[in-house]
Formats: structure tokens, C-alpha cells, sequence
């Protein structure tokens, strides 16, 4: 079938039989964007819907194939994003030059935007991984802080009615910054019987609260990666801060008793917004 068939955002799927691609390929980096409130998460999930999960049948209907996607890093259900990216093979002619690349890019856009949008198509060298490239992320974590909450901020930001310290809060920040082994702030990944336990030393190169108005907080924070629900967990301790039902000086002792039953509960994962991946 003609390449420009394959990828025409208003035409029909293409009919493959193929499991894999019959020729050469050309390693693709996409960067997207997406409202995570409907997915359950971004890495494919067998029964459920996933962004991932999306993207490669999307994918998989227009190629013949489902390629493999390999993800600058994980978010959990209900966590936003404005920059993503991910790596994956692609037949060779189509993208073969910039017409050819756009026609994926708006493919794409035009069956699952506004849900997931594609903001780059780049063709790259075929070594590239979005995941073990990448050198490090940011994230921003946003709080609604007054006694009503906002509808419009509601799938984006978490309502908490009791009035926060930010003063308190920036003191929570300091701590973290630096290399520590964050067990306490981390769900333990799964390992296989008699396997290591895998490390969650990480690097956090910033960590700050700012005050946007309007009763808006914003925590951003930059490391060299993440563990699952890391970050999740510190804006829930700085929040118990805010709160004063903990004190900032505590989470220097919490880091390092590596015992996540001293840690609060996780803030809800709707406030999460991935917004930077860097290489």
C-alpha cells in the first residue's frame, strides 16, 4: 500500500498481515502531550486503557504491526504530561522525509486528540533510547489552596481546604536536594525471588515551592530520574508540613531510616504533570 495511504489522518486503516516490519526501518522519537485523567497510566496494560496502549494501536492499525515504544519514564494513572517522549521503529518510507513525517504526526493528532496529542516527530539515530538517553526529568505539582475548590482547575490541581504554610514548606525542600536513597518516598518496585533488591538512589537537582496566586501553589522538581510515586509521596509530606501535623526538620530522618510506613500518604496522582524530559 502507498506510504501516504498508510498515514492519511481522514482515510481508512491499513490491511496488514504483517507482524513486524518487512523492510527497513528508521528509529523515531515522538514528543507528546496528554490529559492522563481517563488512562490508566502510560505504559501498555493488557484490558485497559493506557496512552501507550493507544498510541500502538493507533500505530498498529495504519503499519500493520504494533511497534515496541520505549518511554522516557512511567506515570501512574491519573498523571498529566506536556512533555513526553518516547522512541520506536517505524518503516523506513514513512518517514522518509519531512511531508512523510508530518502525515504521522497529524495521523495521530487527528485519532486521539485532544486526549493525546503529538507535539514532534523527529527522525533520530537508530541507538537512540528515549529512556537511557534521557540525562533528566522535571515535574511540577500543582494545589488549589482555599476553602472552595476551582472546577476548572479540579482534574489538574489538588483541592486542599486547610490553609498550607509555604514558608514551612520551602524549609521541607532543602533536605532532599542532592543524592539519597529514596526508600522511604518510593513503592518498592517487584523483584523476582533471589534477585537484588533494585536501588532508589536518586539525584534531585531542585526542589521549590512557589506561590502562583489565587491560592495556587506549584512544586517543581528536576532529578536524574524517579521512583514510582516519589514524587507523589514528598508533595504529601511537604503538604503535612504545610499542615503542621509534621515538621519540616523530620524528613532528613524519614530519608534516612529508608521506611516508607514513616513516610504520609501519597498525594493524588491528578496534580502530577510531566513537563520536562532532558538529553
Amino acid at each position: 500500500m502507498h506510504e501516504r495511504q498508510l498515514f492519511d489522518a481522514e482515510g481508512d486503516s491499513a490491511e496488514n498481515s504483517e507482524t513486524g516490519p518487512a523492510g527497513p526501518v528508521s528509529r523515531v522519537r515522538l514528543l507528546i502531550a496528554y490529559d492522563g485523567t481517563d488512562f490508566r497510566g502510560l505504559a501498555p496494560n493488557p484490558g485497559v486503557r493506557t496512552v501507550v496502549g493507544e498510541i500502538k494501536r493507533v500505530l498498529g492499525a495504519a503499519i500493520g504491526y504494533e511497534p515496541e515504544i520505549v518511554m522516557s519514564g512511567r506515570t501512574d494513572a491519573g498523571v498529566h504530561a506536556s512533555h513526553q517522549v518516547l522512541s520506536l521503529d517505524l518503516p523506513a518510507g514513512q518517514v522518509a522525509d519531512d511531508a512523510a513525517i508530518e502525515r504521522v504526526q497529524r495521523m495521530l493528532n487527528a485519532r486521539l486528540g485532544p486526549e493525546i496529542t503529538t507535539q514532534q516527530v523527529d527522525v533520530v539515530s537508530a541507538d537512540f533510547s528515549a529512556r537511557f538517553d534521557a540525562t533528566g526529568r522535571s515535574y511540577r505539582y500543582q494545589i488549589t489552596n482555599r476553602a472552595t475548590a476551582d472546577p476548572i482547575a479540579a482534574r489538574y490541581a489538588w483541592h486542599v481546604v486547610e490553609p498550607l504554610d509555604l514558608a514551612l514548606m520551602r524549609l521541607a525542600c532543602d533536605p532532599i536536594i542532592g543524592e539519597h536513597d529514596f526508600s522511604s518516598f518510593c513503592r518498592r518496585p517487584k523483584v523476582a525471588p533471589g534477585d537484588e533488591p533494585l536501588s532508589l538512589v536518586r539525584r534531585i537537582d531542585s526542589a521549590a515551592w512557589t506561590e502562583v496566586g489565587d491560592g495556587r501553589f506549584e512544586f517543581h522538581i528536576s532529578g536524574s530520574a524517579f521512583c514510582h510515586q516519589m514524587v507523589r509521596s514528598l508533595v504529601g509530606f511537604h503538604v503535612a508540613v504545610g499542615r503542621g501535623k509534621r515538621t519540616a526538620g523530620e524528613i532528613l530522618g524519614v530519608l534516612r531510616a529508608r521506611d516508607r510506613q514513616l513516610a504520609e500518604q501519597p498525594a493524588p496522582p491528578h496534580g502530577l504533570h510531566l513537563i520536562d524530559v532532558r538529553y
